[in-house]
């Protein structure tokens, strides 16, 4: 099978994509969101496209692109979507199936129909729940654990294509953000190449997703906000797994609404009392079930 993959500069689409190439998925082609269809290349050469983008930064930690230069991987930004060039690239490219992973636009039906086998996309949570750019957010924010993956095919709708395949992942209390969303990335890496195997022995699978489900948009800094019912675990989790956000986490108590801005652990009680005691910039936070230790 010949995989064209699509995602973004970030660890989601970099690890989804080391997962693909280390099951000897044979990826044709990247493909990453940008504003200017034009290849990615590791360095300039005299004879080079004048219309390349060399970039030559330097980087702890490699991406995606980085990966499909170490080997010899075609990569492009991709510039407009709607734009004739692309579909002519895809063309070229003659992938059998395309595969996303955190891609930030939404992609054209006419785009869509071009692989024979279509567009499957790694989404991190268990559809038709979650729906929506950031589904990990709004798991933790909920209290959801485990949290899910889902690898569905795509249609014109916002992560309402059928099912391949789906999968939980446990999540340790206090995990970060950002380990969490590695292990859902390398969680949905595995799923894919399973898939991408299934397709190739003529027998990868379609279901409809279920009735209902539910859709959320990007977080607003009043999705931050705590709520004093909430169990303290719940409180801890979410505000530890939302940190790299850097937004400050409204609670009122005591007729006075406290800005946090880390969760330093936590304590269970059967009655942690009503008022918050303060001492130093350190609080300690009453919430169901126990003690919320914040700063």
């Amino acid at each position: 099978m010949r995989v064209l993959f699509l995602g973004m500069q970030g660890q989601f689409t970099r690890i989804v994509l080391e997962r693909l190439l280390a099951a000897s998925v044979e990826v044709c082609g990247l493909l990453l969101s940008g504003p200017v269809l034009r290849p990615l290349l590791p360095a300039p050469s005299p004879n080079a496209d004048p219309l390349a983008l060399p970039l030559l930064d330097s980087f702890v930690e490699p991406h995606a692109l980085h990966l499909a230069w170490g080997v010899g991987i075609l990569a492009f930004e991709s510039g407009p979507l709607s734009a004739p060039a692309l579909a002519d690239l895809l063309r070229t490219l003659s992938p059998d199936v395309a595969c996303v992973a955190c891609f930030d636009r939404i992609i054209p039906a006419r785009l869509l129909a071009l692989p024979h086998h279509g567009f499957l996309n790694v989404h991190p949570s268990l559809l038709p729940h979650f729906r929506g750019p950031q589904p990990l957010f709004w798991q933790l924010r909920q209290g959801v654990n485990p949290v899910g993956v889902t690898a569905h095919w795509m249609d014109a709708g916002l992560d309402t294509g059928d099912i391949a395949a789906q999968r939980t992942v446990a999540l340790a209390d206090g995990i970060s953000g950002v380990e969490a969303d590695a292990l859902c990335a390398a969680a949905g890496g595995d799923l894919l190449a399973g898939v991408l195997a299934q397709l190739a022995a003529g027998g990868a699978q379609r279901h409809p997703q279920p009735e209902g489900g539910s859709y959320q948009p990007s977080p607003a800094e009043k999705d931050f906000s705590l709520d004093r019912g909430w169990d303290v675990r719940r409180a801890f989790n979410f505000m530890r797994g939302t940190a790299e956000w850097g937004m400050p986490y409204r609670v009122t108590s005591d007729n006075r609404t406290w800005l946090l801005s880390a969760a330093l652990g936590w304590e269970p009680a059967e009655t942690s009392g009503e008022g918050v005691e303060s001492q130093g910039g350190l609080l300690r936070l009453p919430l169901a079930g126990g003690w919320l230790l914040c700063r």
